[in-house]
């Protein structure tokens, strides 16, 4: 009855639609939102020291207005969000005519995403349905597949997905939990500032209709579910505010932007997403991959690693059993730690563990419901947390952790359960499955006396540095 009821909330879509100018359209529902893979769970650091101000504004398209119909789902994800990706990929800046020709369609989404009984498109949809049609299916460009708000039973030929799937992105995820940490501003001005827009669902009401300028944050009578894009920020804007694309036209708020301060963004905005591209393959010779890791006891103090003789040989060689690096000192059972790591350039980061005493093979890394994707520049993940430690067991032993790099996604759990079933030392199982996508070791730099390497490749297939460390639990 709970959920019944927090639907029947938000799908007050319009309000009184009779009455009032302007539509919303956006569903939502906590157990669907909460469904999709988290963004990496940054240190606190790594969210220090932004950029006092920065905008998207100049890859967006001039915004236009979805009228009576419930569709700001496909404008957020599809017109808003799709089309700044694509104008940051192009490089774009300030070329409105050329990113406006490049529009992405708000109709191929929400046609395809609304309910299947809504012939008179009067129901909203959900951010989440939006993204994964773009995952699955892409999306056409507007001059591709028209918008009308008057109709929503059109759907794409078979030729037309073909096209849209050229567009497709590589995955999604979200930013934050649905109770909306306080650090919710903090996580959506890093993705900013990291050149993603962030497509939110904001609970508004109708003196949405009317602002200017910066909104009051005043709610008055029926609240609804509404979908935007953020696309900058500024410190200094009334104390602290984002700036917003709506798809209500140009002649509403600030030629179709709006600012909303923080504390009035965290207090109302319910979902935040950001779209992830395809990886790229890099061009030869240039740095595809690039990251560092770091352990540290409890009391602060470092754990220093040491470079494997020979590990750059090594490394291309699948029956080569020693580690990249090695911990300098031995540790005794009990001791309590913590590892960091960062990567430099877009990646998939993985953390396997081994330990020699019971040939225990775990997945440590991502954590459950956590997305692998690292595309955060000058930022790092703390394992297990920043509030908690990892003590080693009673089982002495040479223990190895495995973490993987990669610019393709990996099923790690498919992995863990391949290196179960097969014979040998944990590395040379991890190489061999993994040969194929894996990096040469003449096209990698270690170096010596800190856990970190950069990876150049002149091989189209290789996308995978996996790094060996070895810890002495004695």
């Amino acid at each position: 009855m709970k959920k019944l009821t927090l639907l029947i909330l938000f799908f007050s879509l319009q309000f009184t639609a009779q009455e009032n100018e302007y539509t919303l359209g956006m569903l939502m529902d906590q157990n669907k939102y909460e469904s999709i893979e988290l963004t990496a769970p940054l240190t606190t650091r790594s969210l220090d020291n932004l950029p006092s101000n920065y905008s998207l504004k100049a890859y967006a398209p001039t915004p236009k207005s979805q009228g009576r119909q419930p569709s700001c789902v496909g404008w957020a994800s599809g017109y808003g969000a799709r089309t700044i990706s694509f104008a940051i990929k192009n490089k774009w800046k300030n070329n409105i005519y050329k990113i406006n020709q490049n529009t992405f369609s708000p109709a191929f989404v929400y046609n395809m995403i609304k309910g299947k009984t809504d012939y008179a498109c009067k129901q909203g949809s959900y951010v989440g349905d939006a993204m994964q049609l773009i995952k699955n299916s892409g999306i056409l460009k507007l001059s591709d597949f028209q918008y009308t708000q008057t109709s929503c039973g059109a759907k794409p030929s078979e030729s037309l997905l073909k096209i849209a799937s050229k567009n497709k992105i590589e995955s999604y995820i979200r930013l934050a939990r649905w109770d909306n940490p306080s650090n919710l501003a903090l996580k959506v001005k890093k993705a900013i500032s990291n050149n993603n827009p962030v497509v939110i669902g904001m609970r508004i009401s109708s003196t949405f209709y009317k602002a200017k300028g910066t909104w009051s944050g005043l709610q008055s009578g029926s609240i609804g579910g509404h979908a935007m894009v953020v696309v900058g920020y500024d410190d200094y804007k009334d104390g602290g505010a984002f700036e917003i694309l709506n798809s209500w036209g140009t002649k509403w708020g600030n030629n179709g932007y709006i600012w909303v301060k923080y504390n009035d963004f965290e207090k109302y905005t319910k979902t935040a997403y950001v779209m992830v591209d395809k990886i790229e393959k890099p061009e030869p010779k240039t740095i595809a991959l690039k990251g560092s890791m770091r352990f540290q006891l409890s009391n602060g103090t470092t754990m220093p690693a040491t470079l494997s003789p020979d590990a750059t040989r090594n490394f291309s060689i699948v029956a080569a059993t020693k580690s990249t690096y090695k911990l300098t000192n031995s540790y005794s059972s009990g001791t309590q730690f913590r590892l960091f790591f960062n990567s430099a350039k877009a990646a998939y980061v993985y953390l396997i563990g081994y330990g020699s005493s019971d040939k225990s093979i775990s997945p440590i890394y991502p954590f459950d419901n956590y997305s692998a994707y690292f595309g955060y520049t000058k930022s790092e993940v703390a394992i297990p947390s920043e509030d908690y430690f990892i003590e080693m067991d009673q089982n002495p032993g040479r223990d190895i952790l495995c973490i993987l790099y990669s610019t393709k996604k990996i099923d790690i759990n498919a992995v863990v359960s391949k290196l179960k079933q097969t014979n040998g030392d944990f590395t040379t199982k991890v190489k061999t499955i993994l040969k194929p996508y894996i990096y040469e070791g003449k096209d990698i730099t270690f170096e010596n006396n800190l856990i970190a390497f950069t990876a150049k490749s002149t091989n189209s297939n290789a996308a995978i540095v996996p790094l060996f460390i070895e810890v002495n639990h004695k």
